[in-house]
């Protein structure tokens, strides 16, 4: 079973101090593959990251989904995620596969996922400033996903200024809800180009930004922005792990 998040929120949080040391012991999620992980040095709790360029950013962000339920002394949070749904992209056979591959009951997977669907972005604009805030705290979320958030702000029936402003205001709120709730926030752009104007607008906000390219036989990952890490590339054949073959093959035909 998926639920669905839509709850009010008006609250406001305080900012968090938080000691060096805690910072450096706290757990991160991890990619499964070597050197992927070795690239992004996986995600932080309080981090907002940005997967673009391909559909297989999809597949990345479903399978994080999955990770972050297990249990911490296997790399998860042990918590439920909550993926928003931009773009009409979530597929929950692809969600159920990868949590089989990760030894994860598909049952309690996704009834351990929360989706909600926008199809404007006046209604993504709202489901992230009036509805997440509220959903992570009081469920202590450590993992949210919003797939394809470009997507519904490059509407050709809207003034660019107007869609680039909600835009802001919809990253600006997933910053806050990393750096308060101490979650990790994972924005994806499914598109191979996105307009440079929102592109800056994630660079500016995000920590971490991952940009895949495709080619015929490989995938060229680029680490485009890091608060700690050197700024390099990785080629991922696409003959790799089980886990990330999956993931780099899942929607080669779609």
């Amino acid at each position: 079973m998926i639920h669905s998040v839509f709850q009010t929120c008006d609250s406001t949080f305080p900012l968090v101090f938080r000691r060096v040391n805690e910072l450096v012991s706290e757990p991160r999620l991890f990619f499964g593959d070597t050197r992927l992980n070795r690239l992004t040095n996986g995600l932080r709790l309080g981090q907002l990251a940005f997967l673009y360029g391909s559909r297989r950013c999809l597949t990345v962000s479903e399978l994080l989904c999955v990770k972050s339920q297990i249990d911490c002394y296997n790399g998860g949070f042990n918590s439920d995620a909550i993926f928003i749904d931009g773009g009409n992209t979530f597929d929950p056979y692809l969600l159920a596969e990868y949590a089989e591959e990760n030894i994860v009951d598909r049952d309690r997977a996704l009834d351990r996922t929360l989706v909600s669907r926008a199809f404007t972005c006046y209604q993504l604009t709202t489901v992230i400033t009036q509805m997440l805030p509220r959903a992570v705290h009081e469920r202590k979320i450590k993992l949210v996903v919003v797939s394809d958030i470009v997507d519904l702000y490059c509407d050709p029936d809207l003034r660019n200024n107007r869609s680039l402003d909600l835009f802001k205001i919809a990253l600006n709120t997933l910053v806050t809800i990393a750096r308060v709730d101490r979650a990790i926030v994972l924005a994806t752009s499914l598109d191979e180009t996105i307009s440079g104007q929102f592109l800056y607008a994630v660079k500016q906000r995000a920590d971490v930004v991952l940009r895949f390219e495709e080619r015929c036989s490989f995938t060229k990952l680029s680490l485009e922005k890091h608060p700690t890490h050197p700024l390099e590339s990785l080629v991922l054949k696409h003959s790799t792990s089980k886990v990330l073959e999956e993931f780099l093959e899942a929607t080669e035909d779609g």
